[in-house]
């Protein structure tokens, strides 16, 4: 079933959303907020865009020409409706691709990719009762996450960056991969579902060929005891 929602406090941002396809969570709104957004980057690829919330939300922060690379037919049809919802077919297109595909033929054209991928490995036969695209949502089915570095380190011009948020468990393969591929990481946080419980989240920014320095920013605290969330995160909820 399909339902339209308005995205949190952003103001003139509404989506269509399907119940049986996988919704967006807090993870993209964490990523599209850490995004550093400046007049300098002029291209933007979504990898995954899925019903287009990232775009969505990070064309309120600039004027930069945003691509959303999605796999699926029925997500790559949500997602131009809701650019279309928004009146945002100038600036956000859709492309119903294969990432790894796109990746071969768009070589350096990018000034950031953006990515909220599939977080967990694919070990075995999977025992999930789920419809196929939330599965490959979630686990590494379709691109494995070094993949998805290998392919952003094709599509962006040198210098170019990689926003992406992943689970902190996967922290050192994360910065191997990194590494691997060229990129320099260059800022990192690290999300918190409470104070002193341990990090669930990172947010990174890679650059390719980039020189050293890391900045490590303050943790981010997303729930208050009482579960309620906390000032810093329902600040990310609003323009």
């Amino acid at each position: 079933m399909k339902i339209l929602n308005t995205i949190l406090n952003y103001s003139n941002r509404t989506l269509y959303q399907e119940t049986e396809m996988f919704s967006f969570t807090l993870d993209s709104i964490l990523v599209a907020r850490f995004l550093n957004l400046n007049s300098r980057r002029k291209r933007i690829v979504d990898f995954g865009t899925n019903n287009a919330i990232i775009p969505l939300i990070i064309s309120k922060y600039t004027e930069a020409e945003i691509v959303g690379l999605e796999i699926h037919p029925e997500a790559v049809a949500l997602a131009r409706e809701n650019v279309e919802l928004n009146h945002l077919e100038k600036q956000i297109s859709i492309v119903e691709t294969d990432i790894k595909d796109y990746a071969q033929v768009h070589n350096q054209e990018f000034d950031v990719v953006i990515c909220n991928p599939p977080f967990f490995k694919m070990e075995g036969k999977p025992k999930l009762k789920e419809q196929p695209q939330k599965i490959q949502a979630r686990h590494e089915v379709l691109i494995t996450l070094e993949e998805i570095i290998a392919s952003a380190a094709k599509v962006l011009k040198n210098g170019g960056v990689l926003t992406m948020v992943h689970r902190a468990e996967r922290t050192s393969e994360i910065l191997l991969l990194l590494e691997r591929y060229r990129f320099t990481p260059k800022r990192m946080q690290f999300v918190y579902s409470k104070a002193g419980q341990k990090a669930k989240t990172l947010l990174i920014d890679a650059v390719l060929n980039g020189k050293e320095g890391n900045d490590i920013l303050p943790p981010l605290i997303a729930h208050q005891d009482d579960e309620s969330y906390t000032p810093e995160l329902l600040a990310m909820f609003r323009d």
